[in-house]
Formats: C-alpha cells, structure tokens, sequence
C-alpha cells in the first residue's frame, strides 16, 4: 500500500500526532483539576487519586499490551479512547449533578489509570505503521516531544482553568480531547497493516513476551538499563527536587523553575533528534546519556544556589532524552512483529515498577542523610546503564 507523504511523513501521521497532543493536553489538565480539587480533603487524599491514576498502568499494563497484539493496536485505541470519552463526561455529570466527594476521585482516577494502561502499549508502538524503520528514531522523537510538550503546558494550564471552569468543566476538555483522538483513529488511513496475533488472552501470552525478553541479551540490556535510569531520575525529580529546595531555603517558585529544567533541557534535545533524526550507532548517545545524567544529578546534589541547580537538571533532561531517544526506536525495532505491544507493555512497565519501591526511600534517606547525599547516590545509581550498554556486542553492532 502506498505511503501519503507530507514533509517526509504521511499526513495519517500527522493527523495522529496532531491527536496526540491534545488528547495528553487534556488529560494532563484534567489531571491536574482532580489533584487540586482532591487536595481539599487532605494529602491523604490528594496521594490516593496520584497513586490511583499510577498503579493500574503498573498492574494492567502487560495485560494492555497483550490485548493490543490480539486485536491491533488501533482498535485498542479506539476502545480505549471511547472509554476516556464516557469517563470524562460522567466525571462532568456527577460533578455538576451532586458535587464532588473523595469516593468520586478515587473512582475516576481508577477507571482513567486502566483506559490507559490499555492506551499507551498500543501507541507507543503506532509511529511503526507510517514511516520506515530508518525513519523510526525521528518519528518517536516527534511523538515522544508532542507527549512531553503537553504534559508540560498541562498543570498550569489545568491551574488557570479550574478557576475559571470547575472540575466539571475542565471534564468536558478531557473529554474533549479523547473524542479528537476516537475521531482521527476512526478516519486516519495506516499505511502497514498489522497482523493480529492468535496469542490468547491470559497470563501464558505475558509469560511468552517475558521469555522472549529473557532469551535475547540486548533486549534484557536495554530494559535493565530502561529500569536503572527511570529509577535513578523519577524519584529525584518527583520529591528530591522539593525535598532538596525546602532543605536549602529556596522558595517555592525557585523549586518549580529547578524542575523546569529537566523539561527545558528534555525538549530541546527532543526538538533536534526531530528535526534532525537520531544517530545511526545508537550505542554512543545510550551509553553517553547516563554519563550526563550522573554529572547533573551530581551538581544538583552539590548545587550552592538555586541557578546553578537549574543548569543541572537541563543536564539531567538532555542526559535522559540522548538515551531514551535511541533506546526506545532500538528496543522496538529489536521486538518480535507479533509481541510488539507487549514488548512496549514490558517497557513501559520497567519504567513504573521501580517508582513504587526506590520514590518511598528517598523522603526516608533524605531525612536522616540529607538530600545532597541521597541525590548524589541516585547520580551514581544511573552508570551502571552505560555499562548494560557498551558491554553487549549486539547494541554495539545495531544501527538505526
């Protein structure tokens, strides 16, 4: 079949793209209204709807991923949209109707985290379908910079506007925005055809994925260095960026422009491998990509002032864009055809596991060690995935 080609990428792309943004602009916003609206009854419950939008993505996400290789990544999408259109319109209704209550948020931040738990595997392996493996890196760079752009304009976004609207309507721009997404996925027309695999659903299809992974060397590599680097940025970024601040006597909004950083230094870096296209040795930007981040976290945990602190986490957001910029096209070109969303499913899994054990240590260790001296070992922590990296020959010899 042949591709419609716009600027190098078919339009179908485009169009998703396009999609994309808004549909995470809006759940980025509605995100945010319910965090807020939550922080009224308490940071109990603020931690719960936070924990409960998280932890299905951890738990569902392999089975999401299982499903998508059953029936195509498309009409996962599609469903998965559909219910993120009826659940923010309930939200809106409820709202509007009796109010909110602490019961509500719980059960709309449970019912979001699963629609995308089933989401995400599927879109992430999406870009696949429209350009050419050379052209892969690019494609998800331009995917990964629309995600991250939106989910950087969402919480102020989402600030303004439950001022102005309530959580009902700031419902209605959630839904919104998943309506675009069903809309496109419905039109769009996809260049390669994906062949539905007969995998049945159930553990024994997960249990396949693991073993595949398990019997490939540089897959394993490339997951455990995934599993390193998320578990050594997450956690300091989410709390040491705060815990750090409050420590040292920088204000609020000095806190905000440090975490800033990592987002400017992120996209930035996203924006050249878009406009410019990834490295065909991937091995050199995921072997350098941990050093940089290991060198920002270090300044960070060093930093006299809170400007010297911003420098470090642009160094920490480039240092994780180099990597995951030709990690995540390597890892899914490496993937079996049939298991590729469960192949992304693992990925994104690896990403989440490891912030539910090492995020509750940091405030622990920060207490009685001193944030310098935790952030400074999370800095340590990421070198170990350069090393995953350049010990095994097959990422050595892959080219993108």
């Amino acid at each position: 079949m042949g591709i419609d080609m716009t600027n190098g990428y078919p339009k179908s792309l485009q169009a998703w793209l396009a999609a994309s943004f808004g549909l995470e602009l809006g759940l980025a916003v509605l995100a945010f209204a319910m965090t807020w609206t939550a922080s009224a009854y308490g940071h109990d419950t603020a931690s719960a709807v936070l924990t409960l939008t998280v932890a299905p993505a951890v738990v569902l996400g392999l089975l999401g991923g299982l499903l998508a290789d059953r029936v195509g990544p498309r009409r996962t999408m599609i469903v998965s949209s559909l219910g993120l259109v009826a659940i923010s319109v309930i939200l809106a209704g409820v709202v509007w109707g009796a109010g909110t209550s602490p019961a509500l948020l719980f059960v709309i931040a449970a019912s979001m985290g699963t629609a995308s738990a089933f989401f995400r595997p599927a879109s992430a392996v999406f870009a696949r379908l429209f350009v050419a493996d050379r052209e892969l890196g690019t494609a998800m760079a331009r995917v990964g910079m629309a995600g991250q752009l939106a989910r950087t304009i969402g919480p102020p976004l989402g600030g303004v506007l439950i001022g102005m609207l309530t959580l009902a309507g700031v419902a209605w721009i959630g839904a919104a925005g998943a309506a675009v997404m069903l809309w496109v996925l419905l039109l769009i027309r996809v260049p390669r055809r994906v062949q539905p695999s007969d995998v049945r659903l159930g553990v024994r299809g997960i249990l396949d994925a693991m073993s595949a992974v398990r019997s490939r060397k540089d897959v394993s590599a490339l997951l455990a260095s995934v599993a390193i680097i998320a578990g050594a940025v997450i956690p300091v970024v989410a709390l040491g960026i705060p815990l750090a601040a409050r420590e040292r006597g920088w204000s609020a909004s000095e806190a905000g422009l440090i975490e800033a950083g990592w987002i400017a230094g992120g996209l930035v870096c996203t924006a050249w491998f878009g406009w410019k296209g990834t490295l065909t040795n991937a091995w050199r930007p995921m072997f350098v990509g941990p050093i940089v981040i290991a060198l920002g976290l270090g300044l960070l945990a060093i930093a006299p002032r809170w400007e010297v602190a911003v420098s470090s986490t642009v160094l920490v957001g480039t240092g994780v864009v180099l990597f995951t910029a030709h990690a995540f096209p390597t890892y899914l070109l490496l993937a079996p055809a049939t298991m590729l969303s469960r192949f992304q499913s693992l990925l994104l899994f690896v990403q989440q596991a490891p912030q539910l054990v090492v995020a509750p240590l940091v405030g622990f260790a920060g207490e009685a060690l001193g944030m310098g001296a935790v952030i400074g070992a999370f800095g340590a922590l990421a070198l170990p995935a350069s090393l995953l990296v350049v010990s095994n020959r097959s990422l050595r010899d892959f080219r993108l």
